[in-house]
């Protein structure tokens, strides 16, 4: 079976430390095969659909287009992060410090750094934003696509773009590993709240193994002995979810188009 957690930069040891107790967890609802150490995948888009996977965490955008049907949604975590609230989550604003002051729709014709095009938090949640302001389609000069969050961040911060979109959780990491590139930025507020980053499960994994993950996310998000790593992971709850919940990601993302928002 292969288990994944590898969307967030979260800290290693926490994240070595939390993954033990929860497998821990996953043993005792009698799910096998469950591996020691978690795997580190190159390919995300051929991890999530591989048929062994017993969990992963995916964005809400794919799970809700190209992953629609070929993975199950068991939940999602909760996060004590400004940007949170339950197992919901928004994207940061993020712009240099001498642009601090200027709201949102000041950024007409301006250079967007975005992760990339399948992401809810970096793209679309970017797009939903901006659409109120655009004018005939467009509300940017240029979307410069950078590969990450993280290389997003450093491009605002040396000037080859003007502003990023950051999914919330990302940046609370990311500004506590990268000092130096966000002491040049500001946050000047955040996107619509979105479900948050969804965990998954294959689509040939039984209902029972389904339940199990459920309840053993359930139990480690509350046990006395994973505590401190999850408060290190900012980790402060589970609810679970399923595909249709996150339904909302496509059907917005739709939307922005019908309404004549241009591709970027």
């Amino acid at each position: 079976m292969r288990c994944a957690l590898p969307m967030y930069p979260f800290p290693a040891a926490s994240l070595e430390e939390f993954w033990s107790g929860l497998r821990r967890y996953l043993r005792l609802e009698g799910v096998e095969d469950v591996p020691h150490r978690l795997g580190q995948p190159q390919n995300l888009l051929q991890h999530w659909q591989e048929p062994d996977l017993l969990l992963s965490q995916t964005c809400g955008y794919p799970v809700s287009t190209v992953l629609h049907g070929k993975v199950q949604v068991v939940g999602a975590f909760h996060f004590d992060v400004p940007g949170c609230t339950q197992a919901n989550y928004s994207s940061s604003l993020w712009v240099r410090h001498e642009d601090a002051a200027k709201p949102l729709q000041a950024f007409n014709g301006a250079v967007a750094a975005c992760n990339e095009r399948h992401s809810q938090s970096g793209y679309h949640a970017l797009r939903s934003a901006v659409a109120p302001f655009a004018a005939d389609g467009r509300f940017f000069s240029k979307v410069v696509f950078s590969g990450a969050h993280r290389q997003s961040a450093q491009l605002v911060a040396g000037g080859q773009a003007d502003i990023a979109a950051l999914d919330c959780v990302s940046a609370y990491f990311l500004s506590r590993q990268e000092p130096e590139t966000f002491s040049r930025l500001a946050a000047i507020g955040f996107t619509a709240p979105m479900p948050g980053l969804p965990l998954i499960t294959s689509s040939a994994t039984a209902p029972a193994t389904l339940a199990a993950l459920r309840r053993a996310l359930a139990a480690s998000v509350e046990a006395p002995e994973l505590e401190n790593a999850r408060s290190a992971m900012r980790i402060s709850g589970f609810s679970s979810l399923d595909q249709q919940d996150y339904r909302i990601c496509a059907l917005k993302a739709e939307q922005n188009r019908t309404d004549g928002l241009a591709d970027w």
